[in-house]
């Protein structure tokens, strides 16, 4: 009988410390996202509108875009 109450009380205690990692591992994700990710997508926003000013680098600019997109959401598949 106190090997179920161990037993019970460590799947508990499991339990409860994989949904805090869990919740832990969404907040550093948000915090790297806004704190990295956010702005280099704005730079390279900036850096695809001046590419795009002239005439030869449009295609660069379109990457630039592209990149900004991809760096704001990095699971989306590309070419859609």
């Amino acid at each position: 009988m106190v090997t179920l109450i161990v037993l019970l009380t460590l799947l508990i205690l499991f339990l409860v410390l994989g949904f805090c990692f869990h919740l832990l591992g969404g907040v550093l994700k948000l915090v790297f996202k806004l704190a990295v990710c956010l702005p280099c997508a704005i730079l390279c926003g900036v850096i695809g509108v001046i590419f795009c000013c002239t005439l030869l680098l449009i295609p660069l600019g379109i990457s630039c875009f592209k990149l900004a997109g991809f760096l704001l959401h990095p699971l989306k598949p590309c070419g859609i």
